[in-house]
């Protein structure tokens, strides 16, 4: 079953893995959720942006992208769910 996993790109309309939309869908294989790598630097963790070199907003220069590690949501409900975690477990 497909799942909805944040992407680390903030939205970013240059992003290859979700075109801007902030979420991208991923289905474990047989293994489990395995890293794969950056659509969007290909790999060579970095980008061209209007002639200058950036470190890829996708992946944060890593070069492959984790599903198992999604960022952090940086929104009211991601805060909340922070606070639950802490004060009551996982």
């Amino acid at each position: 079953m497909p799942k909805r996993i944040r992407c680390g790109c903030r939205r970013n309309p240059d992003c290859k893995l979700c075109a801007g939309a902030g979420v991208y869908e991923y289905e474990p294989g047989p293994l489990g959720w395995m890293p794969f790598t950056c659509p969007t630097c290909e790999g060579r963790r970095e980008m061209v942006v209007e002639g200058k070199t950036e470190r890829c907003s996708t992946c944060s220069g890593a070069g492959s992208v984790d599903p198992a590690n999604p960022p952090r949501d940086t929104s009211t409900k991601g805060f909340m769910r922070d606070i639950w975690r802490i004060f009551m477990g996982g």
